[in-house]
């Protein structure tokens, strides 16, 4: 349980558990450290493993400024320098894997061994010409401005919706956990990152993710396809797509036993 100040002098809240090759993890837009505390479990008799609360996320600051992906990436660059990390195994679920094509955007493969992505997209927004981008292909640039102008009246209205329909097979009552967690998040920091995942297309960053690379995707997620992996497979130069059977985009959550043991996997992926 440790902080570090960043380069702009944001405090960012980190734990690191065991010895060994590094493994980083990186959460979602909306989450925190602790949805990835079983692979801390897991993983750490092998492994130094370590999770941290982006900026403006759980336990970290929640600032008015640096609420972009090239911001977190520099970010996730400063962390792995902090704790003189290298040949890290990187794995970001969701706008963690934003936050990685951002790092190789700026820094290239620079301290990473191995990549993990898991259930996202290299380009949010859905055009004539793209259609593996959220909701299956289906969200486009008016969706985006329509979600913000829900977001801005009223952040849970947006939240609720979102969760209900990422999380199609949970009913009213078991949804209240979730949205107790949502209610814990600062506006402004959903409305900056979401601006900020909408405004990236990361297409012509995947031909750099030159280390191995697993690319893992939910049956069932409503918000990404199969296609969209196998896209991202077909460019990352040695990669594998990872199909977690039974699972939505929350596969984080409803398989953690099987996250760990892919992550484990991983390492030996060469």
């Amino acid at each position: 349980m440790s902080n570090f100040i960043t380069s702009d002098g944001i405090r960012l809240y980190y734990e690191e558990k065991g010895e060994g090759k590094p493994i980083v993890f990186i959460h979602g837009w909306t989450a925190d450290h602790t949805v990835f505390n079983p692979q801390v479990e897991a993983l750490s008799s092998e492994f130094k493993v370590v999770t941290y609360d982006l900026r403006g996320h759980g336990e970290s600051d929640r600032p008015d400024k640096g609420l972009t992906l090239k911001r977190f990436a520099t970010d996730l660059r400063e962390l792995i320098e902090h704790l003189n990390l290298n040949d890290v195994i990187v794995v970001g679920w969701s706008m963690g894997s934003s936050i990685i094509f951002e790092y190789v955007r700026n820094f290239g493969v620079e301290y990473l061994s191995k990549v993990c992505i898991l259930d996202m997209t290299p380009k949010l927004i859905n055009d004539d010409e793209w259609k593996l981008g959220l909701n299956h292909g289906t969200f486009t640039t008016k969706d985006t401005f329509d979600a913000l102008t829900v977001m801005c009246n009223n952040w849970m209205d947006f939240a609720k919706e979102f969760a209900a329909d990422a999380l199609p097979y949970l009913n009213e009552e078991q949804l209240i956990p979730i949205f107790e967690g949502l209610e814990k998040n600062s506006p402004h920091v959903m409305y900056s990152m979401w601006i900020a995942m909408s405004a990236n297309d990361y297409r012509d960053v995947l031909e750099n993710i030159t280390v191995p690379t697993y690319i893992v995707y939910g049956e069932k997620s409503t918000l990404y396809s199969k296609e969209t992996a196998e896209y991202i497979n077909s460019k990352i130069p040695n990669s594998k797509v990872v199909p977690f059977e039974n699972c939505t985009h929350f596969l984080v959550i409803e398989n953690p036993e099987k996250l760990s043991k892919v992550v484990k996997e991983l390492s030996t992926f060469n």
